[in-house]
C-alpha cells in the first residue's frame, strides 16, 4: 500500500517536514547534511523551514543525500529507498512523465501551458530536460494534468508511474 500525501499541508511544508525528519533520523546536523548535499547550511535551513521554493534538481540532490527516492519527500510513512541502478535523474523523470501524461490526454503543449499558466516555451523546455523546473510550476502542471504532484516525480517503473493508478 502506497503512503499518501497529506492533502491539507502545502507541498513545501511537506518536504520541509520530511527532510528534517529524515536528516535528524540519520543523526546528521544541518552542517553535515549540507556537506552531503553540496550546499550551504543556510539552504538546508531554508528548505527545512519551507521558505525556499525548490527546483527539481535541488529536490533530487536532497533526496540523493538522504538515500531516498524523491517521491519519499512528498509522502508520509515508509520511505522509498533510492535505487542507484535507476539512472534517470529527477529532471528526466519529470520530463518523461509530463510528456507521457500530456500525450495520453491528447493535449497540445500550448493548451497545457495555458491551463497551467505557463509559457509554451517553458513546457517545451521542460519536456526536453532543458528546464530545471521550480516546484511551484510543477504543482501548476500537476493541477492542469489532473494528477497528484507525486505522479510527476514518480519513477516510470514504480507503482505511482504514469498510467498505473
Amino acid at each position: 500500500m502506497r503512503a499518501m500525501v497529506k492533502k491539507s499541508e502545502p507541498v513545501l511544508s511537506q518536504i520541509a517536514r520530511r527532510v528534517q525528519e529524515l536528516r535528524s533520523g540519520r543523526g546528521l546536523s544541518q552542517d553535515e547534511f549540507a556537506r552531503l548535499v553540496g550546499c550551504h547550511r543556510s539552504q538546508v535551513s531554508q528548505v527545512e523551514r519551507g521558505v525556499k521554493n525548490l527546483s527539481v534538481d535541488t529536490i533530487d540532490r536532497f533526496a540523493k543525500a538522504l538515500g531516498v527516492d524523491a517521491v519519499s519527500l512528498l509522502q508520509t510513512g515508509p520511505v522509498v529507498a533510492r535505487d542507484p541502478r535507476k539512472a534517470l535523474s529527477l529532471r528526466e523523470r519529470v520530463s518523461r512523465n509530463v510528456l507521457a501524461l500530456r500525450s495520453a490526454r491528447g493535449v497540445a503543449q500550448d493548451a497545457l501551458s495555458e491551463s497551467a499558466g505557463l509559457s509554451r516555451n517553458y513546457v517545451s523546455s521542460l519536456e526536453v530536460r532543458k528546464k530545471n523546473v521550480a516546484l511551484s510550476h510543477l504543482e501548476m502542471l500537476a493541477i492542469a494534468l489532473g494528477v497528484p504532484l507525486s505522479e510527476l516525480l514518480a519513477s516510470p517503473e514504480s507503482d505511482a508511474a504514469v498510467g498505473h493508478h
